[in-house]
Order: structure tokens, then sequence, then C-alpha cells
């Protein structure tokens, strides 16, 4: 809160807060949104298919039917879990989203998307280079790179300096060297 004569170009302290909660309430919808909508496209002769999460879980369950090794279906049941993973989390993430700071899980469904983004978006470079990603993908990228820029920031507090461009006695206390 600001005290005394209060400078024409101070921002009162709830105005700066709005756009990073704007900001944190949309990661999950953008991930949710994006486990919906195309995340890649087949090759051969499943090159006119979009795969989206929620498609990319049902093929590998089909996937399971076949004879399979328990190896093989054992990373089947993993890939599958960990793609159904993005649609807990965004939900998740969602729903924790409007009290962030009394959850343990929202960091938690956060960093989950905000990894599993890293890697979906590294395997489509792999795959398909540099190019302008599928719709979900992108926005699954967009979500993960949001969350964890906010959390980044969020851990240390930028110092502006008080009116007539000096920093408060505090900072400047905390930064000058006590002599012994």
């Amino acid at each position: 809160m600001l005290r005394g004569p209060v400078p024409h170009y101070a921002v009162p302290e709830s105005a700066s807060r709005w756009p990073v909660a704007a900001l944190r309430l949309s990661v999950g919808p953008l991930a949710l949104a994006g486990f919906f909508l195309p995340w890649t496209h087949g090759i051969g002769p499943l090159a006119s298919t979009d795969f989206t999460g929620f498609r990319l879980f049902g093929f590998a369950g089909r996937l399971q039917a076949l004879d399979l090794t328990p190896a093989q279906d054992g990373v089947l049941w993993l890939f599958r879990l960990l793609i159904l993973g993005v649609a807990i989390a965004a939900l998740w993430h969602t729903l924790l989203a409007p009290a962030h700071r009394r959850h343990r899980a929202y960091a938690l469904s956060g960093w989950y998307l905000a990894a599993f983004g890293a890697v979906a978006a590294l395997l489509g470079l792999l795959r398909a280079g540099v190019t302008t990603p599928p719709l979900g993908l992108a926005l699954l990228v967009v979500s993960a790179t949001l969350f964890a820029a906010l959390e980044l920031t969020r851990s240390r507090p930028v110092q502006l300096p008080v009116a007539g461009g000096q920093l408060p006695e505090s900072h400047i206390a905390a930064e000058s060297p006590t002599e012994h």
C-alpha cells in the first residue's frame, strides 16, 4: 500500500496484480483445450489423421488389445497414463488456480504440464523440424511456458524505486555493508 502523496505515475498495487491473476487462471484451460486439439499428424497410411491427446490415449488403448509382451504392455500403460495425466493436471490446475497459494497440488499439476509440454515440444521439433506446431501442441506449450514463467518470477519480487527515484530505506539497509 502506498503512503503519503502518490506521484502521478504510481500504479496501485491491486491494479498490477490482476493481469498476473488472469494469466494464472488461463494456464489450466489452455492446457485442457490443447488436450482435445491436434498434437501431431499421422505418417504413411495415417497421414490424413490428426492425433489429439484424447485420440492418442484411445489409440494406445486399442494397441493394448494386441498380443504384446509384458514389457510392451507396460510401456503402453505408462504412455496412456502420461497422456491422461495432461487432462487431469489441466483440470486440477484449473480448479486450483483461484486458490493457488493454499494448495500444493497447484504447483504439482503446473510443473507436470510444464514438463510434459517441454518433452512434447522437443519430440515435435525432432519429428517435424522447425515449423508451426499443431494448435493443440501449441496451446500445451504456451500454457507450460506461461506457468513456468509465472512460478519462476513469483519467487523473485522486483524492487522498484519509490517516489523520488530512491530505493526504500529497508532495501538500502539490507544492501549496505555493516561494520563489525
